[in-house]
Parts: C-alpha cells; structure tokens; sequence
C-alpha cells in the first residue's frame, strides 16, 4: 500500500509533493477521502513508530508473512500526517497493543499531540513541525494479532491491556476518541465483546470506547464464502452470492449495536468504526502482495455496502474501506510511473455527495423491486438531494421514474456501468469503467441498465 502506491521518495522522477504520489493525492481529493487510518492491518501491531522519524532510519526485519523480508521505515509518522493534510482527511493512528508498551504508546501520543515544551513534541519540532498534529482518533490495537494470536477467546486479556494503554494517557481522554475492538460474526466469540465492554466500563459504571472497529472481508479467499468465484471468472450465481453476503455486515451491526445497547452505560455513546470491508478474491495471496484485478461487480459490492452503512449512520460513523493503494479492494493500482483508478474508487467519486447529508428513508420503503438499492440524502439547507441507485440485475434493465415536486431541478446525473459485468481498469486500459454523464430524459423517467450504478442530484 505505502511503497510504490503511495510514497515513491522525494528523489523520484515519478511526480510526487514531499515524496507522495501526486496522482494518489488527486485521486484521493477526487473521491472525497475524509479519513485515513494507519498502520492499518497487522502491522498496526508490529509497528514501533521511533523507527519510522529522524533522518536515519533503517530497514527492519518483517515479522509478519509478506513479499519482502524487509520493512522500509521512509514513510513514517510525520510523512503520513502530511498526506492527511494533502488530501484533507481526517487521521487515524492505531497503536501497537500486541507487541508494543504502554509507554511507547504514551510517547507517541507525546510526539503528535504534545507542546515543544514536552520531551517527544521537542522531538518533533527537531523533525519540522513545531505545532502539535492534535490526533483525534486513536486506535487500540488491531484484531488479528490481539485476538487470533494473542487473547483468543480471552477478552478481558485485551481489556486489560486496553486499560494499561487509556491509563497512560489517562489526563487526556477528554482530548481525544478511542477506537477499541469489536469482532465479526465470522469470528464465532459470541461474548467476546460483551466481556471486553462489561471490563472496561466495570460492569457498566464508567465509560466504555467512543467506538468499536469491525473487520470483515467476503470473496473467494474466506472459506464461507467460496461461493463467490474468482476476481474474474464468475457466472451469475457467484455474482448473486457476492452482493447477498452483504448481509452479514448487517448482522454484524446489528450485533454490536444489541451488545452497546447492553454492556456500556447509554451515559456514554459507543458507535462503529467499520473500518476493514472489502471482497477478497481468491487470487490475492501473499506470493503476489495480496493485489487482485476488480471487476465492475467490484464496484456494484461497494456501492451495495456503502448504502448498508448509510442506512446505519446513527452508530456507523467511519466505514473505512480496505486498502487505499495496490492491496485487495484499493482505490488505486499503481506500477512505477503508470497508475490507474479501480470500479471501486468511482464509487467513493459519486457516492461523495452524500457526506454530511441526511438520510431520506421513505424513498427506499417505495423501491419497486428487490435488485434495485436506492439511497437518497438531503442537506441541511433542505434545497439539495442526492439519490444513489445501484442496479443489481445481473441480465434486466430498469424502467424508473424518479417522483420528486416540480420545485426540484436535475443538477448532475452520472453512471457507472459497461454491457459486460466482467469488464476491468488495467494500466493499458485504464478507462474502461469509470462515471459518464447520464442523460435522465424528460420528466425523469429514464431506463436503468444491468449492473449498473446511478447518481443524480437535484437542487431547488
């Protein structure tokens, strides 16, 4: 994600600001990035932050199965709060609870947040930024290596050392919003939550985390869901199972949202963080860097998904897609100097118009038919709407009519759609799924193809 995708180095002939890939930095800006989350995955739990600040860093071994035996520590800290600021997103830092301390934990939080007056903040004004970066979001670890590898089916081991990190930073907790762990259903801990919160909050008497992250990946690499086929080669059924096992991010929110209902104290408001989704196909495995090829079925999953956390933005309130660069269901392909944008990146694009919106329920209680998934939100000046429609027929068009007062004018209408389902973005071919302009037609009735993913935005 980071070598390559994002930070190409200073030095390189590759066009980049500070290091970093200009056409990621305008990618991320088109398709309205508002937060990043890093050290993301595993490493989150492998990453000493000190290694990766200072002019003189060096490789270090990489503990964790991978294409290289060595961890490049260029991109670091300071490099990744300059993307944040270039791209204008939001940062999230995820600390290190598997393999990491308390104290370093504390110093980190020092280092971003602290005055030049403080010893690790001093540090930082040495590194060139004297102003403190004022992190709002901190992570707690990630699931895999504090679940799978170290607590399994123990939660109060996690929730223990969850509390050793908060008490670090114990006088500054009205400072900042922490992330904690959740747990998918594919995890089979029906309690694990619920024993972790019931811990931290000592039986509901004190405040629990702001937030709890959920990870789940469906496609052909999980074993429930071998059903989906390859990143290319699916038929009709395996395109179906794709889009139904979205149901299963329901039943996660729907899970955690009964156990914070149950086990923290409605004193204190506990969301979701749902912040690692995507489809993971077959094909990506660690002897190619977990890289695989999207379809447009890619792109109809994530729009299905985003319209699944929209419904539940009340406690969703950051759904961070898998991987930005190169990795799964990224954003961006990148190799040396070419790069192209995924089916997936044109949907955050077009789906951008709905942040910072409200949600109109009633118009999708009205949706004719079952493979239609319709979203619409409205503004708080009540004189724009934005309506999202995704098509999930595999073979049938569409004939709608959108029924809005006459008050309402079309704005923009765009579709991502091509005739064949299978139809891919590649570095020779970097076009050929992306939004085109939608003509709507007179009194907004208009034919919807197959497959495909519609917005329009109507203003007074």
């Amino acid at each position: 994600v980071i070598y390559d995708g994002i930070w190409v180095g200073k030095n390189s002939d590759i066009p980049n600001i500070d290091g970093i890939r200009l056409s990621v930095i305008e990618g991320c800006k088109e398709a309205g990035i508002s937060a990043v989350r890093w050290p993301g995955g595993c490493c989150a739990d492998h990453y000493h932050w000190k290694d990766g600040i200072g002019k003189s860093r060096k490789d270090r071994m990489h503990p964790i199965p991978t294409t290289t035996d060595l961890w490049n520590h260029e991109f670091g800290t300071d490099e990744f709060m300059r993307l944040c600021e270039l791209i204008d997103a939001e940062p999230i830092l995820i600390a290190n609870t598997a393999t990491g301390t308390a104290q370093e934990f504390f110093d980190w939080f020092e280092y971003c947040n602290g005055s030049v007056n403080t010893k690790y903040g001093y540090l930082r004004s040495q590194n060139g930024h004297d102003a403190p970066y004022k992190i709002k979001y901190w992570g707690m670890g990630n699931t895999d290596e504090n679940v799978w590898w170290i607590d399994y089916n123990d939660p109060v081991s996690y929730a223990k050392r969850y509390m050793q990190f908060m008490t670090s930073v114990r006088g500054y907790w009205k400072d900042f919003k922490v992330i904690g762990l959740g747990l998918s259903k594919r995890h089979k801990m029906d309690d694990w939550v619920a024993g972790y919160l019931d811990h931290v909050t000592r039986k509901q008497m004190a405040k629990g985390p702001d937030y709890l992250s959920i990870h789940h990946y469906i496609g052909s690499a999980k074993g429930a869901y071998k059903d989906c086929g390859g990143a290319i080669d699916f038929n009709e059924s395996e395109y179906y199972a794709s889009i139904r096992a979205l149901s299963n991010y329901q039943s996660d929110i729907d899970i955690h949202r009964n156990t914070i209902q149950e086990h923290t104290n409605p004193k204190y408001e506990t969301k979701i963080c749902f912040d690692e989704w995507g489809l993971w196909h077959k094909e990506a495995t660690n002897d190619n860097g977990t890289r695989q090829i999207q379809t447009l079925r890619d792109g109809i999953f994530a729009a299905c998904a985003m319209h699944l956390f929209y419904r539940n933005c009340d406690i969703v309130e950051f759904a961070m897609q898998t991987q930005l660069a190169n990795l799964l269901q990224s954003l961006f392909e990148t190799e040396g100097k070419e790069s192209y944008k995924t089916p997936t990146f044109y949907v955050f694009k077009i789906f951008k118009e709905h942040i910072g919106q409200y949600i109109l329920n009633s118009i999708d209680k009205d949706k004719p038919d079952d493979n239609l998934d319709i979203i619409a939100s409205i503004n708080n000046e009540k004189d724009r709407i934005v309506i999202t429609i995704v098509n999930t027929d595999y073979l049938k068009s569409k004939d709608l009519k959108i029924l809005i007062d006459d008050s309402w004018v079309i704005e923009k209408a765009d579709i991502i759609y091509s005739e064949d389902i299978h139809c891919f973005n590649s570095f020779s071919n970097p076009d050929n799924i992306k939004d085109t302009v939608f003509n709507i037609g007179r009194n907004n009735n208009f034919t919807m193809p197959s497959h495909s993913i519609l917005r329009l935005v109507y203003t007074k």
